[in-house]
């Protein structure tokens, strides 16, 4: 995944490797076609779907289905896999167990998790490689989410990435990030996904990337939630139970890793580490604001692909044994939590709408580098500084663990919006958001926004002009019609709701240009500017406190009693305040 800062992260390149992988028979039908070309091949969509039906067709463990087809007309896998062979939720559930969704090849640039997950699955289902991992979870698998990506394939993507030797496209084909993708969902690839999670909303939701950035021993870096995008009782059991098992079963299976993070210091990797935040816009970030254990994979790009797959399996197994050994505890924060985010004493409390560090705490621990070696470049002649791969150094650091709540806002009873709004009701479909609707037309007090100096990107930022803008806060009363929707706040899904319609939201739908028309008119006043010559004779006339208000702000400005395009425009401005008094209000109003 590609960031614009410099991270700290993954796992030992030069360690005795513990693998899960054994030899396999190569006239074996089930080799993978990673496995058959030396460990360096990814294989092609395809041979991916055949191979997932291999699985399907010889074990009763495994279902191979679609959750869609991508705008080039390709199936979306999925691989299910169940102690009993069920394929329904509820069926599941009913059986007690927790679900773990793991997608790979999001950024198609990046496949580790395909070729992991595919040999995981067919080592449990095929050979029977981990008797009882099922017993208590099942998993979803998804090979690759974005097909057509990656099969723009080839050898010139991920130039400085160590395998495998041909890969696709970070971009869908129509040029979406997926992982920026979570909230306003255009990609159809994205609302197939969504629509998945909606269906099952997994206990654990991992997601595998390879990261770009700083160099280090780790093959593997991982994110999860730090700073409190999840209720406090999920936070804790995600940090005191998930997090803490896992880095022991991956320390213990070869592969020790480390947060993923950013760098404290651009010129001093010894000054400290601070843990990346996910707002729901990306994927663990998403899980986070639905209740849900998010988890970021981030692989190295500098390890050979053979280690990374190697960590990727084993970071799955891992996963699933500790959901699967903790599943009742786990079901029972996650039920707390929906019930936490739906309840009053929620709405009391201003909720936080991004986390920042505050450098208030932290602890010391130990980062598994590589020393700098400097030297006079033969090829730019600049002095070149680089990691010394055959130099570990392990650096002791600070890690800084404390965050202070960003963009707090009051939560309302409810929203609610006008049924015009197409695009956002067809999202609060997409996102399960329960709403009602208004059975009459009606007048209703409510606060609302309106628009202040709404400004618009230069350039595009993930396929739409973003709107960054400051806005007034008042009360009024608001007309609606029979039809608009109401939705109430008190629902687990709260944080979603919040992160769609509060324009403070760096996700908001008012960030990604939902509501352009409303922050600024689609046309110009249709009134010729020269006709308020007639216009505001008419107005002083029949309005005296017009007229005095004209006559002091002449007097008081003589600039402004000086400029004759000014006097008409402050006559122009005066009819339009009475033709779209609205014209600058956010529709979306909140219900106190």
């Amino acid at each position: 995944m590609n960031r614009l800062m410099i991270l700290f992260f993954a796992s030992i390149a030069t360690i005795s490797i513990v693998t899960a992988q054994q030899p396999i028979k190569s006239n074996s039908k089930f080799v993978t076609n990673y496995e058959k070309n030396n460990f360096n091949r990814t294989p092609r969509y395809s041979e991916t779907v055949e191979f997932c039906k291999l699985l399907d067709k010889n074990s009763p463990m495994v279902t191979y289905t679609s959750i869609g087809t991508s705008p080039q007309g390709r199936d979306i896998p999925l691989l299910i896999a169940d102690k009993d062979g069920l394929t329904s939720p509820d069926e599941i559930r009913a059986k007690g167990r927790s679900v773990i969704l793991v997608e790979a090849a999001i950024h198609a640039g990046e496949p580790d998790g395909k070729d992991a997950g595919l040999m995981l699955i067919r080592d449990i289902a095929v050979y029977n490689k981990f008797p009882g991992i099922l017993d208590n979870v099942s998993l979803l698998f998804i090979p690759i989410i974005n097909v057509d990506g990656h099969e723009d394939f080839g050898s010139f993507y991920r130039i400085n990435q160590n395998g495998p030797e041909e890969v696709g496209a970070r971009f869908t084909a129509q040029r979406y990030n997926m992982n920026r993708d979570f909230i306003k969902a255009d990609a159809p690839e994205t609302r197939a996904l969504i629509v998945l999670y909606k269906k099952w909303m997994p206990e654990l939701f991992m997601d595998i990337h390879v990261t770009n950035g700083a160099d280090f021993q780790y093959v593997s870096t991982y994110g999860v939630d730090h700073c409190g995008f999840l209720n406090d009782n999920l936070l804790k059991w995600t940090n005191n139970v998930y997090e803490k098992k896992l880095k022991e079963g991956m320390a213990a299976a070869g592969f020790p890793i480390f947060p993923y993070f950013e760098s404290y210091s651009n010129t001093n990797q010894r000054a400290g580490v601070l843990p990346n935040n996910f707002p729901p816009q990306y994927s663990n970030g998403y899980a986070s604001a639905n209740n849900r254990i998010g988890i970021l994979v981030e692989n190295h790009i500098y390890k050979p692909y053979k280690q990374r797959v190697e960590s990727s399996y084993n970071l799955i197994l891992q996963s699933l044994k500790i959901i699967g050994e903790n599943s009742r505890e786990l079901q029972k924060e996650i039920a707390l939590a929906d019930r936490n985010s739906a309840s009053d004493m929620f709405r009391r409390d201003s909720l936080p709408l991004m986390f920042s560090h505050d450098f208030k705490d932290s602890i010391l621990v130990d980062y598994l580098a590589w020393n700098d070696k400097k030297v006079k470049s033969e090829l730019s002649g600049a002095d070149w500084t680089y990691s010394d791969r055959t130099s570990p150094v392990t650096i002791r650091l600070p890690l800084f663990t404390s965050y202070k709540k960003d963009l707090m806002i009051k939560l309302p009873k409810a929203y609610i919006i006008p049924q015009e709004q197409i695009a956002t009701r067809e999202l609060l479909d997409l996102h399960g958001i329960k709403y009602s609707i208004l059975n009459t037309d009606t007048t209703i007090y409510v606060e609302t926004y309106r628009f202040v100096n709404p400004k618009w990107s230069e350039f595009p930022n993930e396929g739409r002009v973003t709107l960054t803008t400051g806005y007034t806060t008042q009360k009024e009363y608001v007309k609606f019609r029979k039809g608009d929707l109401i939705i109430l706040t008190a629902q687990p899904k709260v944080k979603i709701i919040a992160h769609m319609l509060e324009p403070k939201s760096p996700t908001s739908l008012v960030y990604w240009g939902f509501y352009n028309l409303f922050a600024r008119p689609a046309t110009e006043f249709w009134i010729r500017l020269n006709y308020m010559e007639v216009k505001g004779r008419e107005m002083i006339a029949k309005d005296p406190a017009l007229k005095k208000e004209f006559e002091t702000k002449k007097a008081n400005d003589p600039a402004f009693a000086n400029d004759p395009q000014a006097i008409l425009q402050f006559f122009m401005s005066k009819v339009r305040e009475n033709v779209e008094p609205n014209v600058s209000r956010y529709p979306v109003c909140r219900i106190l």
